[in-house]
């Protein structure tokens, strides 16, 4: 095939009629004849313009699908009303000493937090994040789809797609090869950095860290080993030189040696906790110590673009029993961690990274007879700071719910209201990719970036 054919003509060519038709059906089926070359001609189509300002990101996914609840709590009286099971009286705005914040929030489950962030133009939520397209409530489907970007299940994930796009596009402030540690993840494997059919050079593939800044290179802290250390470098590069002269070896060697080097000049625990200032103080728990070395990595790593927390160390969010009570308090411990990394952004004056939360789907409303939520579909996404990427963009809450589903039944759950601003997950890969300087992100999502700055602001 001529490498320069363009792909209108492919698909014209192959007796594909309409290209924004049969474009994210192609893309979510990658084993198909097409699938590998439009996706090829698909990134050489991106229209790419450098931003003033290069943004960073830092991702956090909630694993099992989080109840939109705690962010939206605005139907809760017909729900009460026509659930399975009541809620407590607490969650009704017209019960005395209620929790309802003033914009509908849930008090003990982050929504002092959130209103707080919300007047203070730091926050925005979407209560609207609705499939239409491919309306699934299954949890590896949606995770997948989601951290790809679009409803190929295993293709390139959003980071790895957005490393190529820069790469492809010079799109970093200095060259490839002398950056560190660009892709970070505090979680370990995710689908985000999944390779696909993309290859990438070794230095934007992405390493995980953990919340003690243990580089996964390092030797192991045997003393016996760490005493013998100079020693035991020399004989392995001798002898992995004498069996193979593969460049990956000598590659990791190398890495190896750059990483420990950097991390422990810059980001061990004694150096992080005494770059943060005074009056940050991020909650001594499993998420807030991942969520205070994820942004004193993104605050203080000059290269690092995009970090990985996961929800790891809240627990998973698969509320099917008994479920208020420790959701409620998953979100509280959630919404105080970010608190804190808001006031530390802030501190630092730096307003060009963001941070966004979502998960595979929302939940059902209707309480069920095991006082949980089965799977649903609409959810929030609640997205913080990066004003100097989206000004305008911050202190709003974007879209109304209704109530849906049969009373006294299972399958309830909510669905934009007539009228209401809403949009598909893949809508947030493209504001990711539109930020980072992809003027047309839809060819790699099927869906346009979200609209931040004329969409309806419901707030009170």
């Amino acid at each position: 095939m001529n490498k320069h054919i363009s792909r209108r003509g492919f698909i014209k060519g192959m007796g594909l009629l309409t290209a924004g038709a049969v474009l994210p059906f192609e893309l979510a089926n990658p084993k198909s004849l097409l699938a590998r070359e439009l996706r090829k001609i698909i990134l050489g189509e991106v229209h790419y313009t450098k931003p003033a300002i290069l943004p960073k990101v830092v991702w956090i996914f909630l694993y099992g699908g989080p109840s939109e609840l705690a962010g939206n709590l605005t139907n809760i009286e017909e729900i009460n009303k026509e659930s399975q099971n009541k809620y407590p009286t607490d969650f009704l705005p017209a019960t005395a000493n209620n929790l309802v914040t003033p914009n509908f929030f849930l008090r003990t489950a982050g929504g002092t937090v959130m209103e707080n962030l919300i007047a203070s133009q730091d926050l925005s939520v979407y209560r609207t994040i609705n499939r239409i397209k491919e309306d699934n409530k299954a949890h590896e489907l949606s995770v997948l789809q989601n951290l790809v970007g679009n409803r190929t299940m295993d293709g390139p994930g959003i980071a790895t797609t957005l490393a190529a796009v820069m790469s492809a596009n010079n799109g970093f402030n200095k060259p490839i090869d002398d950056l560190v540690l660009p892709f970070v993840s505090f979680e370990g494997d995710s689908v985000l950095f999944q390779r696909g059919d993309i290859s990438l050079s070794p230095v934007l593939k992405v390493t995980s860290i953990d919340s003690g800044f243990r580089n996964p290179y390092e030797r192991a802290k045997n003393p016996f080993v760490k005493t013998q250390d100079s020693i035991i470098e020399a004989l392995s590069r001798k002898i992995s030189s004498a069996i193979t002269a593969d460049a990956k070896m000598n590659e990791a060697f190398d890495k190896r040696d750059k990483l420990d080097t950097f991390i422990k000049t810059n980001f061990t625990k004694d150096i992080v906790n005494a770059s943060l200032p005074a009056g940050v103080v991020y909650p001594n728990t499993n998420f807030g110590n991942r969520m205070k070395a994820a942004m004193a990595m993104a605050i203080d790593s000059v290269d690092t673009i995009f970090i990985s927390v996961g929800g790891a160390g809240l627990g998973g969010w698969d509320d099917h029993s008994d479920s208020i009570r420790p959701y409620t308090a998953r979100m509280e411990e959630l919404m105080q961690a970010l608190n804190v990394a808001v006031s530390h952004l802030k501190a630092k004056n730096r307003n060009d990274i963001m941070i966004n939360v979502f998960g595979d789907f929302g939940r059902n409303v209707n309480l069920n007879n095991s006082l949980g939520w089965d799977h649903g579909n609409n959810q929030n996404l609640y997205t913080f700071g990066g004003s100097a990427m989206r000004p305008g963009a911050l202190g709003k809450i974007v879209g109304k719910t209704k109530r849906i589903g049969t009373p006294f039944e299972n399958r309830q759950f909510t669905s934009p209201a007539d009228g209401s601003y809403q949009c598909e997950p893949f809508a947030i890969a493209s504001s990711i990719y539109k930020y980072f300087g992809v003027q047309n992100p839809e060819v790699l999502t099927g869906e346009s970036a979200i609209n931040e700055i004329t969409s309806q602001n419901e707030k009170v």
